[in-house]
């Protein structure tokens, strides 16, 4: 018998495919583990990352406006534990707007005590530390548009300026990354470095077109340099499947593939409009040549906050310096 006619005779071993736990519903709120000791909070607003272990939840990012009740059964749902961290992976209303009930609701708590800059009077944030990047507690602290100041405990303890600042929670390195005028001028990443979790918040996002703020800083230049950034921490398993998880501002849990088009998609739009701006093509006239058709599918959108025409207005303005 020959070789080949041998090969034909053996039985093909299938490889069960496992499908992930249905999510836990706890108040409305979506609750599904990500990997690691890192689990995902949807519903409450952003998206809410929660790292649990003997120490503590490390938690990041605070919810929307009246979700923090919701958002804190939650998260005792995971752990009986006190909550250590709150970080701001930025300054807007959906990520920060729970700061205050959460920091209040841990006083008391033995925790760590908050170090480096930020506002607050002594004794504030005694159970849990409150992180961000300077800028991101500069807007939280003067307001911008529908978002007004932030006092007391609502404000970040801590803050940084420098590129990236180092913590350890539960046995774990975690990161946080600055990611200069991106959405905003404020952005982070969050690093969960053995979970091997990247919290990206509104710099990838799986809903819209990416949100660039630019009255707060914010440039499509940054966004593809910040999607470059999440691209070079993530590793896949195999395919370009599987491995780093990632969990964007708003949307799915995503791997590097899900990132990698992303940016495609964003740098594809940027060019071919920075390409139309050259040729000396009006606004107006790009809009009518419709350079993101293929994508308005899955990211675009007529109503709302955030249009495609309000996407290819900033992207004209980023690339031609006209408004």
């Amino acid at each position: 018998m020959g070789l080949l006619a041998l090969h034909a005779q053996q039985p093909v071993t299938t490889v069960p495919i496992t499908p992930p736990p249905p999510p836990l519903i706890v108040e409305g709120l979506e609750i599904l583990r990500v990997q690691g000791n890192v689990h995902m909070i949807a519903g409450a607003g952003a998206n809410v990352a929660v790292q649990i272990g003997e120490e503590g939840a490390f938690v990041v990012d605070a919810g929307g406006s009246g979700q923090s009740q919701r958002l804190l059964t939650a998260v005792n749902r995971l752990t009986t534990r006190p909550i250590r961290f709150l970080v701001n992976t930025n300054a807007d209303s959906d990520h920060i707007a729970g700061n205050d009930v959460i920091v209040k609701s841990q006083r008391g708590t033995r925790g760590p005590q908050p170090g480096g800059g930020g506002g607050g009077a002594p004794g504030q944030n005694v159970g849990v530390v409150t992180v961000a990047h300077e800028n991101a507690f500069n807007r939280m602290s003067t307001g911008s548009e529908g978002v007004p100041p932030l006092t007391g405990d609502a404000l970040p303890a801590s803050t940084f300026f420098t590129p990236r600042k180092d913590l350890f929670s539960n046995g774990e390195p975690v990161q946080l990354i600055s990611q200069p005028a991106a959405h905003t001028d404020g952005d982070i990443l969050v690093f969960f470095r053995k979970s091997d979790v990247v919290v990206t918040g509104d710099v990838f996002v799986t809903t819209s077109y990416p949100v660039i703020d630019t009255a707060r800083g914010g440039s499509v230049q940054g966004v593809i340099d910040a999607l470059n950034a999440i691209i070079e921490l993530t590793v896949p398993e195999r395919n370009q499947m599987g491995g780093t998880r990632v969990i964007p501002g708003h949307g799915r849990i995503c791997n590097e593939a899900d990132v990698v088009d992303y940016r495609d998609m964003v740098t594809i739009i940027r060019d071919r409009v920075q390409e139309m701006a050259k040729k000396g093509m009006t606004l107006q006239q790009i809009k009518a040549a419709r350079p993101s058709l293929e994508y308005d599918g899955i990211y675009g959108a007529t109503t709302g906050n955030w249009t495609t025409d309000r996407f290819i207005e900033t992207v004209f303005s980023s690339v031609s310096g006209k408004k």
